[in-house]
């Protein structure tokens, strides 16, 4: 899937289920999903529990997903949803991972930082636990986002 087709995705998957649609957030979200699922290939973690295009962890989905349930976006998921979900349905695991920064109180970084993007998904979706660096966050957006 070409980047611009992955993007236009990604903007419809969150106007269906009414998630606000910043060009921050949505250029997050394809850097994030560039890196994590290697250029668009991968749902499933080989080695791991990830899962979907953004290769969000089961225990990432229940606090999401516990979240969602007690704020206004309690429609976006019912108590039936598993983690499975993100594998097949795109929109959904887009939803889950847009979620999972609003409940966050800071402000997305700027779309047009790049190296500030880098940090952030680094920071805040892989941690300091994972393998992922900035570097490989901004060329993976370089490669298959631009």
């Amino acid at each position: 899937m070409s980047g611009d087709l992955f993007r236009q995705q990604i903007r419809t998957a969150l106007e269906h289920y009414k998630l606000p649609s910043s060009t921050d957030a949505v250029e997050l979200l394809m850097m994030i999903a560039a890196h994590e699922s290697d250029g668009f290939k991968y749902c499933q973690q080989v080695r791991g529990p990830a899962l979907g295009i953004y290769q969000m962890e089961p225990a990432t989905f229940f606090d999401v997903k516990f979240y969602a349930q007690r704020t206004k976006w309690h429609k976006v998921v019912s108590p039936e949803d598993k983690p499975e979900r993100m594998i097949l349905d795109f929109d959904f695991a887009t939803a889950m991972a847009r979620l999972f920064f609003l409940k966050r109180p800071e402000l997305l970084p700027s779309s047009k930082n790049l190296s500030g993007m880098s940090v952030y998904a680094k920071r805040v979706w892989n941690t300091a636990l994972g393998k992922a660096t900035p570097k490989l966050y901004s060329q993976a957006y370089k490669k298959y986002c631009k």
